[in-house]
């Protein structure tokens, strides 16, 4: 079965809002999932940035992106403890499904080594991610062999863009995987509603 997945914005302190979902976690027995938008550099454009700039509440504010499983129990969780509570049902300010998810990437290279290791981490993407907008170029130069790295010219070059599409839950460590390589440059994800 899919799972959906849900941008819910929190209201509380983050590690108070952290550790009840993780205390939640820990309390049923499950492994789900979870992402803090601002841990793993998605762009929040829902209802917590409209707040942050009008009241600055950005330490109180946390865009979360949360299986529709857990959020179903977080919410019947905090529902039963009322609003005694240091988070309430009050503290879910807003909800906004996820269609997918997507993020830019860029790199050059011009390292034999790197270039096969780029190639490879975009050629073995895993299931339900899609390349779009990627035609990377590659010259090999064999005048220019044993030219120094600072020079002009180089032996071997490899450049690229383009973008990484599809579920939300497959693109946020995706995006992680290609960032923590030292020569891709990758944007922030964005979400679809």
């Amino acid at each position: 079965m899919k799972k959906s997945y849900t941008e819910a914005v929190f209201e509380g302190h983050y590690n108070t809002v952290r550790g009840y979902i993780e205390g939640f976690l820990a309390g049923i027995g499950k492994d789900i999932p979870f992402f803090f938008c601002s841990d793993w550099e998605i762009k929040a454009e829902t209802f917590s940035e409209l707040v942050r700039d009008w009241i600055s509440l950005g330490n109180k504010i946390h865009n979360v992106i949360i299986d529709d499983e857990l959020l179903y129990g977080l919410k019947e969780a905090l529902k039963k403890s009322g609003e005694k509570g240091l988070l309430s049902v009050s503290s879910i300010k807003s909800e906004k499904k996820i269609a997918g998810a997507s993020f830019e990437f860029k790199f050059v290279t011009y390292g034999r080594k790197y270039g096969e290791e780029i190639k490879e981490l975009l050629k073995n993407l895993p299931d339900g991610a899609s390349l779009k907008d990627y035609d990377p170029v590659e010259k090999i130069d064999k005048d220019a062999k044993g030219v120094e790295m600072y020079a002009p010219a180089h032996e071997y070059m490899l450049e690229g863009s383009g973008t990484i599409e599809g579920p939300v839950e497959v693109i946020i460590p995706l995006r992680k995987t290609l960032d923590d390589h030292p020569l891709i440059e990758a944007a922030s994800i964005s979400l679809k509603f």
